[in-house]
């Protein structure tokens, strides 16, 4: 009797399970500074934060799980991750700075008046962007694909 051993996940693929937990980290880095900064204004909105809070812990456990679905093989879960993170997770992560840019205000002037938080929050969301776009394009190599055909 013969035993079949499982494919080792390929470094292209490791490295954008990495980089993926790298952009989950620093989406909580985010919303740790959002609500953080939130909460120093005397009316914040406690209920609403909570709430917003709860949707995201629910969408990074999920993006978690399918993360380790992804490094174990499953086409699936490339395919989530790519339409999930790539379409949709890439347009939130630009749309408000984009927003912000066409409403007028100006970048350099915002440069000169940057806050601590402000400045962890552009990081954050800097880095978020940029691991996603690593990721994605590790996750379509050659020898990725020939990882998730193999499963």
């Amino acid at each position: 009797m013969t035993t079949r051993t499982a494919p080792s996940v390929p470094q292209t693929v490791e490295r954008a399970f990495w980089l993926l937990g790298l952009a989950l980290f620093a989406g909580v880095v985010e919303a740790i500074a959002h609500v953080s900064t939130a909460l120093e204004h005397p009316d914040a909105d406690v209920a609403g934060l909570a709430g917003q809070l709860a949707v995201r812990v629910l969408v990074y456990a999920a993006v978690l799980f399918v993360m380790t679905r992804f490094r174990s093989g499953r086409a699936w879960a490339r395919g989530v991750l790519a339409i999930g993170l790539g379409v949709f997770g890439v347009a939130s992560l630009v749309v408000e700075p984009i927003a912000w840019m066409t409403a007028g205000n100006d970048p350099m002037a915002a440069v000169s008046g940057l806050t601590l938080d402000v400045a962890v929050i552009a990081i954050a969301r800097l880095t978020h962007l940029v691991a996603v776009i690593a990721a994605l394009a590790l996750m379509f190599r050659a020898d990725a694909n020939r990882y998730f055909a193999r499963r």
